[in-house]
């Protein structure tokens, strides 16, 4: 485990790069130094209030800038805190709330009160008047404390709990992605969240939209950004704005976070966006086990890169055994900073966390030159009358449709037959299609494998951390959906 802290470097830049840049808007541009005054203000402030080392606190603060001192001034106190995303309903944030044991919530908003649990509510004035403080030493945490949690986005079922340990977040940042990144959205998204403190720890300037509304690619050109970090819904977006603004500025990155990114969407963003498209595999409890850029459209394929220098990364098969390259198995990781379990979850972490070894449940293979290549995960085969069925192979069997933009595969439960396979296709622009003529297609290429169900619609649907909402969808095609 690394000796060091996001305080300790926070509080390294501060001193040795003060006027570097460590958030920038269009609206303001906040120094290392001024972040550092802004932590300390803040940690100041919550011992005042009975904030103690080891307590867990939640902050339910949309806001990037505030978001993120709030967390440094936790984390100077050695407590630890859990995002309690606005976007979430009452009822969820209740739960997490009593699963870890919080008793306080740091909010900007009443609205964002909790039954039962106190409201520390933040004033941005009072955020204005740490800023023009002078910076005072920041308590330093032990590296083997609690620094926060990450949850786990699944579509189904309870969330699973990950403790990030101030030291193993800092061997994970060892693997980030550099650079000034613009994220379009909140740190209240774990994955967006990742960026803000790997720009902490790295001293590098991560750019936030604030208040503009002006099209990314102005945007990136004012502030310096190199890399874009969004979601497949900005994404598309992105492909709009270029139509009318034009590419983003030369070699600018675009990096998918939060779910899969399929193949003809990152050949629209290489032909009319960007210069070269991020594809990672990564995961909570892990970070960044292995990444590709893909600069042209020759380049896209189905490989997420290979594995990072220091991480072991096998194929196995139900027994355990490894298998040589080219056989799909599950794929197992041992990497510097990973987890090692979950927050009281025993029957997860016998399932995730065996013999040293993490297992996300994701189907792998190796190709001939040590590329990973992700086959869609274990618990997502569909059985059909005994036939199983990967949802990966008809993602991409559709994909390979000149009018298909992005497909989500999804099993609809039967009594009768098990589980029967369907689809849900976003069409590209200006080209249409049928559910009838996607359904051939795909049956041309995996005949009985093929789905038995297509909805063709506007937007895949997300969950609040950017995946697919594979239950909404069922509901939808059944008819149940929800209002």
């Amino acid at each position: 485990m690394s000796a060091e802290t996001i305080v300790d470097c926070l509080q390294r830049h501060a001193r040795e790069r003060p006027d570097a840049p460590a958030v920038v808007s269009l609206d303001r541009a906040v120094s290392y130094r001024e972040l550092h005054a802004l932590a300390g203000g803040c940690a100041a402030w919550l011992a005042s209030l009975g904030v103690e080392p080891g307590e867990r606190v939640g902050v339910s603060i949309a806001d990037s800038l505030a978001h993120l001192v709030v967390a440094l001034g936790l984390a100077s106190l050695g407590a630890a805190h859990a995002t309690f995303a606005t976007h979430d309903p009452a009822p969820s944030r209740s739960r997490l709330a009593a699963r870890l044991g919080v008793r306080r919530i740091v909010a900007i908003h009443d609205a964002d009160r909790l039954a039962g649990l106190d409201l520390v509510t933040l004033d941005p004035e009072r955020m204005a008047a740490w800023a023009r403080r002078e910076p005072a030493l920041l308590a330093r945490p032990d590296p083997s404390a609690l620094f926060t949690f990450f949850t786990t986005s699944g579509t189904t079922g309870e969330a699973k709990i990950i403790p990030i340990l101030h030291g193993r977040l800092v061997q994970q940042f060892s693997r980030a992605w550099t650079g000034c990144r613009l994220t379009l959205t909140s740190p209240e998204y774990h994955f967006a969240k990742r960026g803000f403190l790997y720009a902490v720890l790295g001293g590098s300037a991560i750019a936030i939209r604030g208040s503009s509304d002006l099209p990314a690619a102005r945007l990136c050109a004012a502030l310096g950004a190199d890399t874009i970090v969004c979601m497949a819904a900005h994404a598309r977006e992105l492909v709009a704005e270029a139509g009318q603004t034009g590419r983003l500025p030369p070699g600018t990155v675009v990096q998918f976070s939060g779910s899969r990114s399929s193949a003809p969407m990152r050949r629209e963003l290489l032909e009319h966006v960007c210069d070269g498209v991020a594809v990672t595999y990564s995961m909570q409890e892990c970070g960044s086990i292995a990444r590709t850029v893909e600069r042209s459209v020759g380049d896209v394929s189905e490989s997420v890169g290979r594995p990072h220098p220091g991480i072991e990364v096998e194929i196995v098969d139900e027994r355990g055994t490894p298998l040589p390259h080219g056989e799909i198995g599950e794929i197992r990781i041992r990497a510097p900073g990973m987890a090692t379990g979950y927050v009281d979850d025993e029957r997860a972490d016998a399932m995730h966390f065996r013999g040293g070894w993490f297992h996300p449940c994701d189907l792998a293979s190796f190709s001939p030159d040590g590329s990973l290549v992700i086959h869609g995960r274990a618990d997502d085969v569909m059985n059909l009358n005994g036939i199983k069925i990967a949802g990966v192979e008809i993602e991409r069997a559709l994909e390979r449709h000149p009018a298909v933009k992005a497909v989500a595969a999804f099993p609809l439960r039967s009594v009768h037959h098990g589980e029967i396979p369907a689809a849900a296709v976003e069409l590209t622009g200006g080209l249409r299609s049928d559910e009838r003529e996607l359904q051939r297609f795909a049956r041309e290429a995996l005949g009985l494998r093929a789905p038995r169900r297509v909805m063709i619609v506007e937007t895949l649907p997300t969950t609040p951390q950017g995946k697919v909402d594979l239950r909404r969808l069922a509901e939808m095609l059944t008819g149940k959906a929800r209002d």
